[in-house]
């Protein structure tokens, strides 16, 4: 059995025009098309929208569902894009050969981000309800991860008993929350509501890291650096500070970010752990490279990278979950075939790339 741990949708305007409640549908989101036939995406008077003209500016549409100008590279139906069709994403699984695969948003990676957090968990709610009731079509093949706003914590933690409530299988946070850390004080009405549960948070990536997300105008240098950067403020925040001590229960994924860097980055905390100047045994109790063996952090891996066979070696094979982000464009198709075809991937670690890694961050 193959299980995509990070696959992807794209949210569409009758999501919260049908789920939002009535006295926050008037500030849903909403699509703007412009003259040039893109579509982006409006909140409370906010879009990360830039100029199609300006030289290495954002597309403005790449997190819009298909029409106009977007989608074209998705290599997807309209219908398997947006989850209006069960039966067409299931078709484009059995082509990608997966068998199960975890659904995360597109927009709304970035929820975290917004500055209005009330409203923020309002759109969570209002997704998390419809995504429950699409994956509830076909429950042995989609599972559905929830959202939360972390502006808003004690509304996301309310959130989280909902979620699990509903059948959905995890709640995804980023790695930070506007300028705050993922491990701030204010945060901890929510970890104390995963973790009372035993409910897995996945950290995913989100261009939203202040100071890096708005440092370049043009768009390749921020999906480098800003693409990153939030995953290693996440990993920070749970090694080095002692969220694994309070929380004992929750595991932890960190997706989208790769995973060639995660053993330079530990080794590097563990420099740090050892120096007396940094007084960290004060902090954590372990090293942060015995939380990372611990059993409850993952990272997701796509079946292409090159140095895969490598980080198994440094990591331990223990750690990775298979991810395609289908269906967003720059993904590479048929990673689950170039993965088992793969000769410097041990066979031993193919069955948990595949399948029992991701069952063990799961819970399934």
């Amino acid at each position: 059995m193959v299980i995509d741990a990070d696959g992807h949708l794209f949210e569409t305007e009758a999501v919260f025009e049908k789920y939002m409640a009535p006295a926050f549908r008037r500030y849903r989101p909403r699509l703007i098309t412009n003259e040039e036939g893109h579509s982006f995406w409006v909140a409370d008077g906010s879009t990360r929208y830039r100029r199609p003209g300006q030289p290495g500016a954002r597309n403005p549409g790449t997190a819009a569902p298909p029409g106009g100008k977007v989608g074209k590279s998705r290599r997807a139906s309209v219908g398997s894009q947006v989850l209006s069709s069960v039966a067409e994403r299931l078709e484009d699984l059995d082509k990608e050969n997966i068998d199960v695969q975890y659904l995360y948003p597109s927009y709304l990676l970035h929820i975290n981000s917004w500055a209005d957090g009330v409203l923020g968990n309002e759109v969570c709610r209002a997704y998390n309800t419809w995504l429950a009731e699409v994956c509830r079509e076909a429950p042995d093949r989609l599972k559905g991860v929830g959202l939360v706003c972390l502006a808003d914590p004690e509304g996301a933690a309310r959130e989280v008993a909902r979620v699990k409530e509903a059948g959905l299988s995890a709640v995804m946070v980023n790695g930070t929350v506007g300028a705050r850390a993922l491990a701030h004080p204010e945060h901890e009405v929510f970890f104390a509501a995963a973790d009372a549960t035993a409910f897995p948070v996945a950290v995913h990536f989100s261009y939203e890291f202040p100071g890096v997300s708005d440092l370049f105008t043009e768009f390749f240098p921020t999906r480098v650096l800003a693409g990153l950067f939030p995953i290693m403020a996440g990993l920070t925040s749970v090694l080095c500070t002692g969220l694994m001590d309070r929380y004992p229960r929750i595991r932890f994924a960190f997706l989208e970010g790769g995973c060639n860097w995660v053993a330079s980055y530990v080794e590097r905390m563990d420099e740090h752990y050892e120096s007396p100047t940094y007084r960290a045994a004060e902090v954590i109790s372990r090293t942060p490279g015995e939380l990372l063996d611990s059993g409850r952090i993952f990272f997701g891996c796509e079946g292409n990278e090159p140095g895969l066979g490598k980080v198994i070696e440094e990591i331990g094979a223990d750690k990775l979950l298979y991810s395609s982000d289908y269906p967003h464009g720059d993904r590479t198709e048929g990673t689950v075939a170039l993965l088992r075809q793969r000769g410097d991937v041990p066979e031993s670690a193919k069955a948990g790339l595949l399948e029992e890694n991701a069952r063990r961050f799961y819970g399934e």
